[in-house]
């Protein structure tokens, strides 16, 4: 009686993982089986683009209501149409996806190498860029 071996684990794609996590930061180290750290990253940049996609609809629906009014010179609705889009907040909410995203390009690279040293090329299952 001979015993099978274990099934080889799938291959990573090395460009697949890239492209993942250059169109949503954490997806490509979920890819490459950093399951925990990739999908706090991918939560947060998605929090805070749905945050910043509906601040700025509703700035942009409340101006098109003031531009659209036909008394839109009187008092300081001009004032109120500018203030409408709330510029720190989204300003605040692009920074911190900009920190996720950083981050979550330094962890892929650190996570790409340990993948790549931790076995050899030939027998890595690891799809080379």
């Amino acid at each position: 009686m001979s015993v099978a071996p274990p099934p080889l684990p799938p291959q990573k794609n090395l460009r697949m993982a890239t492209a993942l996590n250059v169109f949503l930061p954490g997806a490509g180290l979920v890819y490459l089986g950093e399951r925990r750290a990739g999908t706090v990253l991918a939560g947060l940049f998605l929090g805070c683009f749905v945050a910043v996609m509906g601040i700025f609809l509703v700035g942009y629906i409340r101006y098109l209501m003031l531009a659209l009014d036909p008394q839109v010179l009187e008092g300081n609705k001009l004032e109120e149409a500018g203030a409408g889009f709330h510029q720190s907040w989204l300003i605040a909410l692009a920074l911190a996806g900009g920190v996720v995203y950083l981050v979550s390009t330094v962890l892929f690279a650190r996570a790409k190498r340990r993948l790549a040293s931790a076995r050899p090329d030939s027998a890595s299952g690891v799809t080379p860029t």
